[in-house]
């Protein structure tokens, strides 16, 4: 296998958790990883905002608390609501079905929450926008990728998956226009910047937690001489 191959089409091992997403098991499983929504930063982040990355995390680890907000705006709210209704619209259009599940671990610092997986080669990111945005994506073909690009490819890259698929959903425009997909398949370069990014978060966390373990080794030794 060449190079380009290996990094392409990645024969790696991964685990998938099913329960719901947003529930007590789903924060379980996330706590002190680098996920999705960080896959930009880590791939492909300032220096400074990469140790930002690597500092929560490990602050996760050390004090078992996430970082992750449950704070939901109205908007947010929609989209979650509208979600079912977007799946079965996709399942209808390509005459498939959706696999939901929680979370997709590469190892004990990298993962993801993938929005579906679909048959053995494929998965969606869904995206159930206020219309105007919705709008702007139907309009300009691949905008969503200054936005979704890493967590798309990351996913590709962490399941070794042929294609995902964006999907923009808005029920408020007529039937032929409520529903967006534009299909991203994987990208060498991408893939490079992931697996690259990555290894240097994995090494920095570790690193991090070795200095606090340090840490702490030391004031127990100032603690005994008192």
């Amino acid at each position: 296998m060449s190079l380009l191959d290996a990094i392409s089409k990645p024969e790696r091992k991964f685990r998938i958790h099913k329960m719901p997403q947003r529930s007590y098991d789903w924060y379980t499983v996330r706590l002190g990883k680098v996920t999705g929504t960080s896959f930009q930063t880590m791939a492909n982040g300032r220096k400074d905002n990469i140790e930002k990355l690597c500092a929560k995390t490990a602050n996760e680890i050390l004090n078992g608390i996430s970082s992750e907000s449950d704070f939901c705006n109205k908007a947010m709210r929609t989209g979650t609501e509208t979600e079912v209704e977007a799946r079965q619209a996709y399942e209808a259009a390509n005459g498939v079905q959706i696999q939901e599940v929680g979370f997709v671990e590469l190892d004990e610092f990298i993962g993801m929450s993938p929005d579906g997986l679909v048959d053995d080669d494929g998965g969606i990111e869904l995206k159930c926008p206020e219309s105007h945005t919705h709008l702007f994506y139907l309009i300009n073909p691949g905008a969503w990728e200054s936005s979704y690009k890493w967590q798309v490819q990351g996913a590709l890259w962490i399941t070794g998956r042929e294609w995902w698929d964006f999907v923009s959903y808005c029920p408020l425009y007529s039937p032929d226009k409520q529903l967006l997909i534009e299909r991203a398949t994987p990208d060498p370069e991408s893939f490079k910047k992931l697996a690259d990014g990555a290894e240097y978060c994995r090494k920095r966390i570790r690193e991090i937690l070795k200095i606090m373990d340090e840490n702490n080794g030391d004031e127990n030794v100032q603690g005994s001489d008192d």
